[in-house]
């Protein structure tokens, strides 16, 4: 993700979005009009060029799934109306309804559910891949067995990266991979794991949707992870061994809110919403829809009395980050330790500990070969960061 994000963008990001909600096309107006008839003429006339190819798509779609490429042709963006094949839309399609008779959950899943989280093709304005059939063969040998999607998740979240051999890196070619590109480059950002995690769930009868915050209210910087359904929705963070629901993040989003747009955490959707998902990485990328979600994340603010205190460690200025054993010390009394993440990790993937404000602690930061100490007051701000480097004066 990107760290650094300036006032001037938000500024017209937020204006365009503001301008977008209020002044959405006619084609969104005519659209959102349809409620559950077709328009088949209208969509045909819009696709221009692809309308053979949308028309060989109605013609040959199988009656039991015709309601749901309805549902994807009612929803999706005008370029894919344009571009989108025939055969691609029917393969998304026969794969997505199969699964839904293999896994063991899959009568579980509401309708309005499967159609908005395990259909779609796309989570952003990501480049389209044919990726269903190719990521059910891999995947679903995985969890064939398993009982829930929470299992299955878990189990992907563990298990695909080495299969696809993409990890996190910010040297990405950029932040907004598809799923091929990554696969391609090897690397991949926040986004483009969460893209990956959330195609793969779908592929294997998972309902998955992508989640972000543009802006953290301490202002570090933007994130994306996943919230999976099962019986009500739960997140996780892409390549991160941690139970659902029980990220380094879920800290981080504690502080959102949506005083202002660029605080509030949005969970994108493919069918169409009054909420514009921000478009952080192409600001053409206006016809992607989200629901806002922070309420689900912030409501649960612990007063508990302490302040959060984030720490990175780098082996020089502007240098990587490593791990290193952490001790905080009050009155030379060791209150807390922990472990600081590296470059394996991502970005905004800091140590968390609770400490009280207005309070001066004492910083123990060791390596195998080095050690470093660092004085810190708190204040009341609710969440803090310290980076550490190791060649700082002791």
């Amino acid at each position: 993700m990107k760290k650094n994000l300036s006032k001037l963008y938000f500024l017209i990001v937020g204006i365009s979005i503001i301008f977008l909600i209020a002044n959405c096309s006619s084609r969104d107006l005519e659209i959102s009009n349809i409620n559950n008839s077709f328009n088949e003429e209208y969509l045909l006339k819009i696709s221009k060029g692809n309308s053979t190819q949308i028309k060989l798509a109605i013609e040959n779609c199988p009656v039991n799934q015709k309601e749901g490429l309805l549902f994807l042709l009612q929803n999706m963006p005008e370029r894919d109306l344009q571009n989108l094949s025939s055969e691609f839309l029917l393969t998304n399609l026969e794969f997505s309804y199969k699964v839904m008779e293999q896994v063991k959950w899959g009568k579980e899943i509401p309708k309005n559910i499967f159609l908005n989280y395990i259909l779609p093709y796309a989570n952003l304005h990501e480049r389209r891949d044919n990726w269903r059939e190719d990521f059910h063969n891999k995947f679903y040998p995985l969890i064939k067995d398993l009982n829930s999607p929470s299992e299955a998740t878990l189990k992907l979240n563990k298990e695909i990266w080495n299969i696809v051999n993409v990890h996190y890196s910010t040297k990405r070619p950029k932040a907004d991979q598809s799923p091929y590109e990554s696969i391609d480059a090897g690397l991949a950002s926040c986004t483009g794991l969460s893209i990956i995690l959330i195609d793969a769930c779908r592929s294997v009868g998972i309902p998955a949707r992508f989640v972000g915050v543009p802006l953290w209210k301490d202002q570090s910087g933007n994130h994306s992870w996943v919230e999976i359904w099962d019986n009500g929705w739960h997140f996780i963070g892409a390549e991160e061994e941690s139970p659902l629901n029980k990220t380094w993040f879920g800290e981080r989003a504690l502080t959102s809110d949506d005083s202002e747009w660029k605080y509030s955490i949005y969970a994108a959707s493919f069918k169409k919403t009054d909420v514009i998902f921000p478009p952080l990485f192409d600001s053409t990328a206006t016809y992607v829809y989200a629901d806002i979600v922070t309420n689900r994340y912030s409501k649960s603010v612990a007063e508990d009395g302490k302040v959060i205190l984030a720490i990175r460690l780098f082996d020089k200025p502007n240098g990587k980050r490593i791990k290193g054993n952490i001790k905080i010390l009050l009155e030379d009394k060791i209150v807390e330790e922990g472990i600081t993440k590296d470059e394996k990790h991502d970005f905004n993937d800091f140590l968390i500990i609770k400490l009280l404000p207005n309070t001066k602690y004492k910083i123990i930061a060791e390596t195998n070969y080095e050690r470093v100490e660092k004085q810190i007051i708190l204040n009341e701000s609710k969440y803090q960061f310290a980076n550490i480097t190791l060649d700082e004066k002791k």
